[in-house]
């Protein structure tokens, strides 16, 4: 006699998702957000946070199998930036987007039993300069 998997275990899958981060270093090259995509619609993980997007602004890119939330500095591209890559199957869990700086934003996922907020913090390195530091922390308070 063959023992198939229990029914309950099948029934929780649905509602259990992956969450992955990803520091990509740069999203500004050609090609980049292609190959990053790519390796992250190829795996099982539905929601990556990503840091050092260096984009400019806010906001959402929809693609087929994906989506990206972002929140970059408003005035210039450059060395931070954070966000989310969702894949498709996971959009409709998605509840809100918050971009809260260059280096902090929000994603709120709809839960079976409780809604997730998801946190993204781009830190400043310790060999950053003290004004940057103390910006980052100010944000934070």
């Amino acid at each position: 006699m063959v023992l198939g998997r229990p029914r309950h275990v099948k029934r929780m899958e649905k509602e259990l998702f992956d969450i992955g981060t990803w520091n990509v270093n740069t999203m500004l090259k050609a090609g980049k957000m292609q190959e990053i995509a790519d390796q992250i619609v190829g795996s099982q993980i539905q929601i990556v946070a990503l840091q050092e997007i260096r984009w400019r602004g806010y906001g959402l890119l929809n693609k087929d199998k994906y989506s990206i939330h972002y929140s970059c500095n408003p005035n210039t591209t450059g060395q931070t930036g954070t966000g989310f890559i969702i894949q498709k199957l996971a959009m409709n869990k998605i509840l809100g987007f918050e971009p809260i700086s260059d280096r902090i934003c929000k994603l709120r996922v709809k839960g079976k039993f409780y809604n997730i907020t998801l946190i993204n913090i781009y830190t400043p390195m310790e060999d950053k300069e003290e004004d940057i530091k103390e910006q980052f922390y100010e944000v934070c308070k």
